[in-house]
């Protein structure tokens, strides 16, 4: 993984058409913010589903990592360390109205939205050096802490009830995918001990999740439940595979491989590159 990677684990989302009035071209069947190093450092791009209309969304010389749409498809969050430390930011999805809703309190990174869409998770090392999950309003306010342990913690996603967070926890080293609940805050492991499960994204139905996994030698991208059950390997060509994102269409995902961003039909494997130039983290969004 790339050293940034590795420090932060991004955080895949499904995602859909960006609204007319967000300012982006509608593709064919959708939307895909992704972040890219073309330019010499990370920074946030759109393009439609096919790959084309590849469009800079954020231009400054630090870095714009992990993008997330929101459920309405009008506003992007992402993590920069433009101001001198990691904060999360919004702004609509054509990159104009730019708002820093974290600052000065540690390295804020992963940024993912609550369905309403009135609220986002994120991790933060404000309370902790080991980082927790933590959940503020979608203008930055009302800020709450939703985990304390001594787990490092990456790619939080609120479960479909509301009530767990699903997360990459790091236990010295070693990743995995594991449920939090937020009464009593108590960790429950979706994946087993013995390799590395990390970015996990949820369906649109939020009934199966989606994940990378070395546990067959190289990263691939495995599917399982919510309570981590029918754990099956989706993607089987030996490259290694990051950042999956589910699509509209079932049966088709997004990963980010060999710098470029891939779109893969499950059943017969068939794979269509539609960016290639240092890209990451693909984010769909259609409605």
């Amino acid at each position: 993984m790339n050293e940034r990677m590795n420090k932060h684990l991004l955080p895949p989302l499904i995602i859909s058409l960006v609204l007319a009035a967000a300012g982006c071209t509608q593709g064919n069947n959708g939307m895909i913010a992704f972040q890219s190093n073309r330019d010499g450092n990370f920074e946030i791009y759109t393009m439609d589903a096919g790959g084309a209309d590849q469009r800079r969304l954020t231009e400054n010389p630090s870095n714009d990592i992990a993008p997330a749409w929101s459920p309405d498809g009008s506003r992007i969050a992402f993590a920069s360390d433009r101001d001198g430390t990691w904060d999360i930011y919004t702004m609509r999805a054509d990159g104009t109205d730019l708002k820093q809703l974290t600052k000065g309190a540690g390295t804020n990174t992963a940024p993912s939205w609550t369905r309403g869409g009135d609220k986002l998770l994120f991790i933060s090392t404000r309370d902790a050096i080991y980082g927790d999950v933590y959940r503020m309003n979608a203008d930055g306010s009302g800020t709450e802490r939703l985990t304390a342990d001594s787990l490092v913690k990456d790619s939080p996603l609120l479960a479909p009830d509301g009530h767990a967070v699903i997360v990459t926890l790091n236990n010295k080293g070693r990743f995995a995918i594991a449920s939090i609940a937020l009464s009593g805050k108590t960790a429950t492991p979706l994946t087993s001990a013995g390799h590395n499960d990390f970015t996990p994204a949820l369906s649109d139905g939020g009934g199966e999740i989606m994940f990378v996994s070395d546990r067959d030698g190289s990263l691939q991208v495995y599917s399982m439940t919510l309570t981590g059950g029918n754990q099956t390997r989706l993607t089987t060509d030996g490259v290694d595979e990051r950042t999956p994102s589910y699509t509209a269409t079932p049966g088709t995902i997004l990963v980010a491989k060999k710098g470029g961003i891939y779109q893969i039909t499950l059943s017969t494997k068939k794979e269509s590159v539609l960016s290639f130039k240092g890209d990451y983290a693909p984010a769909w969004h259609t409605r």
